[in-house]
């Protein structure tokens, strides 16, 4: 995957930018934890004042899903019976962006496929391209050895106006009034 100004822009307002809030877990290398990840990405995303409602949680949630279950079924690198850790970051610059980091301990880039509509898996990333405002993929390394990789997705704050015409979409008829 290629460096673009697009990832420039969201990795330096998410990483080197200033005031930029960060939270991190680390999640255990198995399908019963894709779950977690999505119920800590809710709760961050709840405590800086986006419901369940809003467009923005759906998109995260969803790509976050993806990306877990990526690193779930192609990151490992150990025997199934060893532990094994993904990591699972957000970072938000308020009125600007949000991005969500997976790690894992696979070298390996992650490879987007086409595959037949009749096939069923094999869509992850697809759906992380149609969903996230951006993603990339770089090698995790330490002491100038790749241990692992780190995936990004990159999301554009909403602007209020943006947000509060999703919420009303999302509501009942009843609940609109």
């Amino acid at each position: 995957m290629t460096t673009t100004r697009r990832t420039t822009r969201f990795l330096a307002a998410l990483i080197h930018g200033v005031e930029v809030e960060r939270t991190a877990i680390r999640l255990t290398n198995s399908e019963q934890d894709v779950p977690r990840s999505r119920h800590f990405l809710r709760d961050q995303l709840n405590a800086r004042g986006f419901t369940p409602e809003d467009e923005l949680t759906d998109r995260v949630l969803l790509v976050a899903s993806e990306l877990v279950t990526n690193s779930v079924l192609h990151g490992r690198t150990r025997e199934m019976h060893e532990p094994e850790m993904i990591g699972l970051a957000l970072s938000v610059k308020p009125g600007e962006a949000l991005g969500i980091l997976v790690t894992d301990n696979s070298p390996d880039p992650p490879v987007q496929i086409v595959r037949p509509a009749t096939i069923e898996d094999g869509r992850g990333l697809r759906l992380v391209s149609a969903i996230a405002d951006h993603w990339t993929a770089a090698p995790a390394t330490h002491n100038g050895e790749v241990v692992g990789k780190g995936v990004w997705a990159f999301f554009v704050w909403p602007d209020e106006a943006n947000r509060e015409s999703t919420a009303l979409h999302h509501r009942t008829p009843m609940e609109v009034r």
